[in-house]
């Protein structure tokens, strides 16, 4: 498929989506007493498909993000609480950063193959 870069492109924004909703979440909920932070998995996945098929062959198909409660038996405070907020605080920065950058590679692809399509003669 022509476009399968994009196409991974906007699954991993997707996810990177999905992520800072979690995170999100889990920073309005650090004073909730017994919630547990969310997390979502999806960078196994994308790895995993890599190795499988290499970087030009992904299966877009196969890559579903997940959300899950993470370490559920786990508690920091007597609330039953899990949420560090420095830790998250610290997704929160990566997740924008690595959502800047897909930003700036899915434009590039975009204006790629419009050059690309503007001019074929």
């Amino acid at each position: 498929m022509m476009f399968r870069d994009i196409d991974v492109t906007n699954k991993v924004l997707d996810a990177t989506m999905m992520k800072f909703g979690a995170v999100v979440g889990n920073v309005t909920n650090v004073d909730t007493p017994g919630y547990k932070r969310q997390e979502v998995s999806f960078e196994t996945q994308l790895e995993s498909e890599i190795q499988k098929n290499g970087t030009k062959n992904i299966t877009v198909e196969n890559l579903s993000p997940v959300t899950y409660t993470d370490r559920s038996t786990l508690s920091y405070r007597i609330d039953g609480n899990n949420v560090d907020i420095d830790k998250e605080m610290s997704e929160l920065a990566q997740v924008k950063l690595r959502y800047d950058a897909l930003i700036q590679r899915a434009n590039a692809q975009i204006r790629r193959y419009t050059y690309i399509l503007q001019n074929i003669k």
